[in-house]
C-alpha cells in the first residue's frame, strides 16, 4: 500500500518537473525571433560542351582540326571568340567554320571547326578565350584554353645530330622572262635580220636584172598573136578588131620610123613618112582608109573583111621589117667590108630596137 502511494508520489513529482521544464522552453522560444530559412543557390543553365582534336598527334607544321561542340538550352545565344593571333604557337590556318547541330524542345547544338597548325613540339594548348553562352540574363563561359594537341619531333633524341637548315631569303628573286631569254632573243633577231637582208638583196637582183631585149617587130608579132587569141571577130566585134590591128601597125611604125607617132592623124602620118622605101604606101593607105571609116563613119564590116584587114596589117609589118633588115645588111656591108662591128649609134641596130621595150606596140 505504501509502495503504491510512494510510486504515485514520484510520478506526480516527475510530472510537475516536466511541466516546469516545458514552460521555461516555450517562454525562451517565444522570446527569440523566428529563424529565417537558408537561401538556396540559383540553378545554373544547362550548358554542355566538348572538344576533340583530329588527329591528336601531329608534327610541326602539319594541319589538324579542333572541333568544339556545345549544347545549350533553346533560345540561348552562343558567342564564339574571334581569334586573330597568327603568331601563336597554335595558330589558325583558315577562318573558323560554324555549323548547327541537332535541336529539340530541350535545347540545340552548335559546332565550331578550327583549322590550325602547331609550330612547336610537345603538349601544346591553345589558350584561346572562352566561348560565352548567353541564357536570359546569365552568361556561362565555356573554356577553350585546354584544347590542344601533342606535337612530336621528327628529330632524333640525340640533339647533337640536329643540323639546322640554312636560312632562306624572305622572298625569292623574281627574274623577268626577258632577262632569262634575252641572249636567245638577240640571236634570233640577228638570224631574222640576216635572212631578211639576203631575201631583199636577192629580190633586188631579180628586179634589177635587165629584161630580155625584144625588137619592135617582136612586140608587133606578139601583139598580133594576142589579138588573134582574143577572137574578137568570132564575137562579132569587127570594129574593135580592125582598130586594134591598125593600132599595132602604128605602134610598130612609131618605133621603127621615129618621125611618126601614135598621136598623128592618117594624113599627118603619110606626110611625115614621105616616100620611105621601106613602107608599102599603097597597102598602108588602104588600111588607114578602112580603119578611119570604121572609127569615124561607123562603117559596117563583115567577119571575112575583118580577118582580111588583120592579115593585111600583119603583112605590112612583116614587109617593113624585111625591108629594114635588107637596108641594115646593105649598110653593114658598105661600112664594114672586113666584117667588123657596126656602129651602135646607127638606126635599126640593137640599141635603137631596145626602145621597143619602153614603148610597147601590142595589145594591152
Amino acid at each position: 500500500m505504501q509502495r503504491a502511494r510512494r510510486f504515485r508520489m514520484v510520478t506526480f513529482v516527475h510530472a510537475l518537473l516536466a511541466m516546469a521544464v516545458s514552460g521555461s522552453g516555450v517562454s525562451s522560444l517565444a522570446a527569440q525571433p523566428a529563424a529565417q530559412p537558408a537561401a538556396q543557390p540559383a540553378a545554373k543553365p544547362d550548358v554542355q560542351a566538348g572538344m576533340v582534336t583530329r588527329p591528336d598527334t601531329v608534327t610541326v607544321g602539319d594541319p589538324f582540326t579542333i572541333v568544339v561542340r556545345v549544347r545549350v538550352p533553346a533560345g540561348a545565344q552562343v558567342l564564339w571568340p574571334d581569334i586573330t593571333d597568327t603568331t601563336a604557337t597554335v595558330a589558325l590556318r583558315a577562318p573558323m567554320l560554324r555549323r548547327d547541330g541537332p535541336a529539340d524542345i530541350s535545347g540545340r547544338e552548335e559546332f565550331a571547326e578550327y583549322p590550325v597548325a602547331a609550330w612547336d613540339t610537345g603538349q601544346l594548348a591553345t589558350n584561346w578565350p572562352a566561348v560565352r553562352v548567353v541564357v536570359g540574363g546569365d552568361t556561362v563561359p565555356v573554356s577553350l584554353a585546354e584544347a590542344g594537341v601533342y606535337v612530336r619531333s621528327v628529330l632524333s633524341v640525340d640533339t647533337l645530330e640536329h643540323v639546322p637548315r640554312p636560312p632562306k631569303p624572305p622572298f625569292g628573286r623574281v627574274v623577268p622572262w626577258w632577262q632569262r631569254w634575252w641572249s636567245a632573243l638577240v640571236v634570233l633577231a640577228l638570224v631574222a635580220l640576216v635572212a631578211y637582208l639576203r631575201w631583199r638583196r636577192k629580190r633586188q637582183r631579180t628586179f634589177t636584172s635587165p629584161p630580155a631585149r625584144l625588137t619592135a617587130f617582136d612586140h608587133a608579132v606578139h601583139a598580133f598573136d594576142r589579138l588573134e587569141r582574143l577572137a574578137l571577130t568570132d564575137a562579132g566585134e569587127f570594129g574593135r578588131a580592125t582598130t586594134l590591128a591598125m593600132d599595132i601597125v602604128r605602134g610598130y611604125l612609131a618605133v621603127r620610123i621615129p618621125v611618126t607617132s601614135r598621136a598623128q592623124t592618117s594624113a599627118e602620118l603619110l606626110t611625115v613618112m614621105g616616100d620611105d622605101p621601106r613602107v608599102p604606101i599603097k597597102a598602108l593607105i588602104n588600111l588607114l582608109v578602112v580603119t578611119d571609116a570604121v572609127k569615124f563613119a561607123q562603117r559596117d564590116l563583115s567577119a571575112e573583111e575583118t580577118r582580111s584587114i588583120a592579115r593585111s596589117a600583119r603583112q605590112l609589118v612583116e614587109d617593113v621589117e624585111q625591108a629594114e633588115r635588107e637596108r641594115l645588111a646593105a649598110l653593114q656591108a658598105v661600112l664594114t667590108p672586113t666584117g667588123g662591128p657596126v656602129d651602135p649609134d646607127l638606126p635599126g641596130n640593137a640599141r635603137s630596137d631596145a626602145t621597143a621595150t619602153r614603148e610597147p606596140t601590142g595589145v594591152a
